[in-house]
């Protein structure tokens, strides 16, 4: 029979094993949630271009800003 010590160590591993994976996700998709509920993911296409974020511009207003210089 085992002891008691080892026993209670082997459960916890195997809670942690199964059950780490999980609330580490569940931790990152919260995480993921709350930032994006405060940022807007992009504009529809034809709104105008009010954001400063190069990186969603389209073709239309690269050329726009372009045009300025």
């Amino acid at each position: 029979m085992q002891d008691p010590g080892h026993l209670i160590a082997t459960y916890f591993v195997l809670l942690y094993t199964i059950l780490g994976p999980l609330v580490l996700f569940a931790i990152y998709v919260l995480f993921d949630f709350l930032a994006k509920s405060g940022r807007p993911t992009g504009r529809q296409p034809g709104a105008p271009a009010d954001n400063n974020e190069p990186a969603l511009w389209t073709t239309e207003d690269i050329n726009a800003h372009l045009d300025r210089f």
